[in-house]
């Protein structure tokens, strides 16, 4: 049988995500050759002058860098692997109306962060292993139209709460939380993303009960636990075909 357009984008985005990776870093990520390209200084300038729309970079940008970055027109994505932004920096990004990809490591956003954040209107894919926000921050992400992968991780990220807060975000087609212990309550909240295709849970605390029950519920999600499908996933690698 002949796949659906849908299953077609699920399997486009499960190729892009890194399925079957065992490196947390490869979801929404550069390669080490991408992110040693270009200097950020000269990144900036080609955006500047119209000839290209994308930044990354493997160094902390330095505060010109920053204010280089302010209101920078047709930029589409910027992955920043040691970013260090805080909300201060969060001012900045959100003068970036054409953002549609944002990658910040070792970037402690507050729901204050997230909240300037919501400035980028266009923003697709959101990846910040290392946010300090809580479930309130995440919540405030449903006011983004256009957001449908998000990458999660932070020491005030646990339990229900973040379930609910995530499940505020029926656009969401691929999910990652990065040792965010949500129980097997908090995976049976997840059951109301009826539009997801992948999700990635790593520390999570599920039982293999609670797994059985979702796959049950959603039968269609490609599932990885701590960086591997979980044995029972009745998709596995196969997940690119309709049935």
């Amino acid at each position: 049988m002949r796949p659906s357009t849908g299953w077609m984008l699920a399997a486009a985005m499960a190729s892009l995500f890194g399925c079957g990776s065992s490196d947390s870093r490869s979801i929404l990520e550069p390669t080490a050759g991408q992110a040693a390209r270009l200097d950020l200084g000269g990144q900036i300038a080609r955006v500047r002058a119209g000839e290209a729309d994308r930044i990354i970079a493997a160094v902390p940008p330095t505060d010109a860098e920053w204010e280089s970055l302010r209101g920078l027109a047709g930029l589409r994505e910027l992955v920043l692997d040691q970013g260090r932004a805080d909300d201060g920096r969060a001012t900045i990004l959100a003068t970036l109306a054409g953002l549609e990809r944002l990658v910040l490591r070792d970037s402690p956003l507050t729901d204050v962060g997230i909240q300037r954040l919501l400035d980028c209107r266009m923003l697709r894919d959101l990846n910040l292993p290392q946010a300090a926000c809580t479930a309130a921050g995440v919540e405030a992400l449903a006011s983004l139209p256009r957001l449908r992968s998000l990458r999660l991780g932070g020491p005030q990220l646990a339990g229900l709460e973040v379930c609910e807060a995530v499940a505020s975000l029926p656009q969401l087609r691929s999910l990652h939380l990065i040792d965010v212990p949500i129980g097997d309550d908090g995976l049976a909240v997840l059951e109301r993303l009826s539009g997801l295709w992948n999700l990635y849970l790593d520390g999570a605390g599920v039982s293999d009960q609670a797994w059985e029950r979702y796959f049950r519920a959603c039968p269609r999600v490609h599932v990885h636990i701590d960086q591997a499908h979980h044995d029972r996933d009745p998709r596995g690698h196969h997940h690119e075909h309709s049935p």
